[in-house]
């Protein structure tokens, strides 16, 4: 897998995570004929084990911590991929941890729109094992 799609990769990784901040209202479920659901995988109503996901009284606190963990976990292997402030021999530990709390994350809030999010996970977790070849030296 080039270097590039990994990147993408993990930034897409790390926006899944971090929409979970941001959870889509009534109205914004239905933009584009639901479309936007799967871009942005957090619904207003979204329930499991840590709480309820809600626009109007924001999102179960352990969740929060999950979800930002996550998310910047993902955002520093994407930089170490590159090779920016991080070294590169860190992107298989950090994308490895981001994609675990993730993979938790969406499984505690599973439905539909966490599909593509989980499969991402898997995705990235097989690149960490070397499953997926991937372009990244470390």
């Amino acid at each position: 897998m080039p270097r590039w799609l990994v990147v993408v990769l993990l930034l897409v990784q790390a926006h899944f995570c971090a929409s979970y901040l941001v959870p889509l209202d009534e109205a914004g479920q239905r933009t584009f004929g639901g479309l936007l659901r799967w871009a942005w995988p957090w619904a207003d109503g979204d329930h499991g084990p840590l709480g309820t996901v809600t626009s109007a009284s924001g999102f179960p606190v352990a969740g929060f911590f999950v979800a930002v963990t996550a998310a910047a976990l993902f955002l520093g292997s994407a930089l170490a991929v590159l090779g920016w402030w991080l070294p590169v021999g860190w992107w298989r530990g950090l994308a490895a941890v981001g994609a675990v709390l993730s993979l938790v994350l969406m499984l505690l809030f599973v439905s539909p729109t966490k599909v593509v999010p989980i499969l991402g996970d898997v995705l990235v977790l097989a690149l960490v094992a070397g499953w997926v070849p991937a372009a990244v030296t470390s």
